[in-house]
């Protein structure tokens, strides 16, 4: 479940996104602030350790 949209504004440790796996929820937090630049994912696709989801300039 997407959080925030390109173009918002985020701050280091704001949820951006929420990641359902085998039943349970984990929250993505921003790693720093700026601009969400882009969505590299959409609701349903999977995912592995690693893989870039959210690009913040």
């Amino acid at each position: 479940t997407m959080i925030c949209k390109e173009g918002d504004a985020v701050n280091e440790g704001d949820t951006v996104l929420i990641m359902e796996s085998m039943k349970m929820e984990s929250e993505v937090n921003a790693h720093q602030s700026g601009t969400i630049k882009s969505i590299l994912v959409k609701e349903g696709d999977n995912v592995q350790t690693g893989d870039e989801l959210v690009i913040i300039g």
